[in-house]
């Protein structure tokens, strides 16, 4: 909010593109406040921790997964196709048939 308060569009589309580009088990891992996994991301200079942590508490996890556009199934295992969700067995079925 205070992002948007002083007008700074370029850090609010940082952290929308954020939330695309980091695994649910990192979302999870910063909202347990687990600094390990500042070595497995990029952030730019200006976000500090407490910044990250309160943006991970405003999303939502999925534990048992995505569900899949064609099955129907929620999977942790799935691959993302036209920000669409295909689960590996979905996929697998498509990728013999050619």
């Amino acid at each position: 909010m205070d992002f948007i308060r002083r007008g700074q569009k370029d850090r609010i589309e940082f952290f929308e593109s954020l939330a695309k580009g980091m695994l649910p088990s990192q979302i999870k891992r910063i909202q347990q406040n687990d600094k390990g996994v500042l070595k497995e991301i990029v952030l730019p200079e200006w976000l500090k921790w407490d910044t990250l942590f309160e943006w991970s508490n405003t999303l939502r996890v999925t534990e048992r997964g995505v569900p899949c556009i064609l099955c129907g199934n929620e999977t942790k295992n799935w691959i993302e196709f036209k920000e669409k969700y295909i689960c590996e067995d979905c996929f697998l079925k498509i990728k013999n048939t050619e």
